[in-house]
């Protein structure tokens, strides 16, 4: 490679810092390359990266900011939510007409990777252990959980959908496994297969969960139940009923986690609580939280994000989540990701990202569609549970729809929405169409302009240009 390209290679990636979403710019990295000042020399400098991978999973750009809200203003259909700010980038993606140098997708695709190389950096230095077994088989396990969260929430927006066509030979994204800490070459890699990224993910949670099996439960890190969580929802999205509801069943029957009895105590945190899986730890004095910025209404967010009146349709008469939402001068705003005191910052809440009531949502379908009681439990008593919290009568007796009802409703602005409408067929629309199915290519992002310039080796998506 000659130092002409060397250089295009180096300033793209220059520019794909520079030009990410608007939260924690000074955070990322080129996404080929990691910081030098960090030595993995030893067992606490290995500490050190692995907390950075942790912040950088966790950041505006990446599951604390973009991986929830523009995957469900991209699902959304036009009645229901209405991105109503300022930025151009989110306006493409709630219209579904998305160009290839939008700089949020950008910013989502650049920080992934720079989890994937931050993980696999720690994965590469693990004999700095020696004999601490323990300590490297710990620190092996965060990455690899790094890694899979990371490749989860880029193969379920730039790759087709698991049962969509054949995963076997649809492009999903580069499998990158080993450190990247120089710009030549190798950077020029192609698209592994949807199936071969989805095999390493999960892959690494299993390895995750093996080795997390004693690290704490409620905090900043990972754990076997978060990594158990995670499979849960991977193998639902790949249609895998039976491991998704053991996966849940897992997490559910550990007794380390219960639903809280009022649905309000799962957002706004300062602290996480019985239901909370797994939260970014914002503080008063260190914080980033995107979901407040674009969800919050003013002052401390900017309320772009618009609830309109056909979402509340969705909703029973008395159900208490009906009333999760507030009308402002922007209009309807969800509140979990606000609070009603107007005193409290809502940006330095910490943000749940895993909650218990999925797991008994995963396990009430996956006990539906298999004909069993996963766990012991009927679907029936887990929905029933679910609805009682919000305000609702029990049902006499449980349908799939009824499951899948309650998910819609439970979990709606928590970033679920996307995978949902493409494994359950569904479909949206947008301003300017009625009807988009749930495989259409609009409903799949565009590997960014600035990747495709600098690897020759990497297809773009269909309808967006070669």
């Amino acid at each position: 490679m000659n130092m002409k390209t060397m250089n295009k290679i180096f300033m793209a990636l220059l520019i794909g810092v520079m030009t990410t979403g608007c939260d924690d710019l000074m955070d990322l990295e080129p996404q080929a390359s990691i910081s030098d000042v960090v030595a993995l020399s030893s067992p606490s400098n290995v500490q050190t990266a692995i907390v950075g991978g942790y912040a950088a999973l966790t950041g505006g750009d990446t599951w604390a900011g973009s991986y929830v809200y523009l995957t469900d203003i991209y699902a959304a259909s036009v009645d229901e939510i209405f991105f109503n700010g300022t930025f151009i980038q989110p306006r493409e993606v709630n219209n579904k007409a998305i160009l290839t140098t939008n700089s949020f997708i950008s910013g989502y695709w650049g920080s992934s990777y720079n989890v994937i190389n931050r993980a696999n950096n720690v994965l590469d230095a693990l004999d700095v252990f020696g004999n601490d077994t323990a300590g490297a088989s710990k620190a092996e396990a965060e990455a690899k959980f790094l890694r899979a969260a990371a490749y989860y929430n880029l193969i379920t927006v730039f790759g087709k959908a698991y049962n969509d066509g054949n995963p076997g030979s649809n492009p999903g994204v580069p499998l990158i496994l080993t450190p990247t800490r120089v710009v030549d070459e190798t950077l020029q890699v192609p698209r592994n297969t949807v199936a071969e990224v989805y095999a390493q993910i999960i892959s690494d949670l299993q390895g995750a969960k093996a080795d997390l099996l004693g690290a704490n439960v409620s905090g900043f890190y990972a754990n076997t139940f978060v990594a158990s969580a995670m499979l849960a929802r991977v193998h639902l999205v790949m249609g895998n009923y039976a491991a998704a509801g053991a996966e849940a069943d897992r997490v559910i029957s550990s007794g380390r986690y219960g639903l809280f009895g009022d649905i309000t105590d799962n957002y706004a945190r300062s602290a996480n609580g019985a239901e909370t899986i797994f939260a970014v730890q914002n503080t008063a004095t260190a914080f980033s939280n995107n979901m407040a910025v674009f969800y919050a209404p003013l002052p401390y967010g900017r309320a772009d994000i618009q609830v309109l009146d056909a979402h509340l349709t969705n909703y029973e008469s008395g159900d208490e989540r009906a009333m999760l939402f507030a009308v402002t001068g922007r209009g309807r705003m969800t509140m979990k990701y606000a609070s009603s005191d107007a005193s409290v910052d809502p940006r330095r809440r910490n943000i749940t990202l895993i909650r218990l009531a999925e797991m008994h949502l995963i396990r009430a379908e996956a006990s539906v569609r298999t004909g069993s009681s996963i766990g012991g439990v009927a679907p029936l008593v887990e929905i029933n549970a679910i609805r009682t919290r919000a305000g609702l009568s029990p049902l006499e007796s449980v349908t799939l729809d009824d499951v899948l009802k309650e998910r819609r409703n439970e979990l709606m602005f928590e970033g679920l929405l996307l995978t949902d409408l493409k494994r359950l067929q569904g479909s949206t629309t947008s301003q300017t169409r009625l009807s988009i199915p749930w495989n259409d290519n609009a409903l799949v992002f565009p590997i960014p302009d600035r990747e495709m310039k600098v690897n020759a080796n990497l297809t773009q998506n269909p309808g967006y240009g070669s």
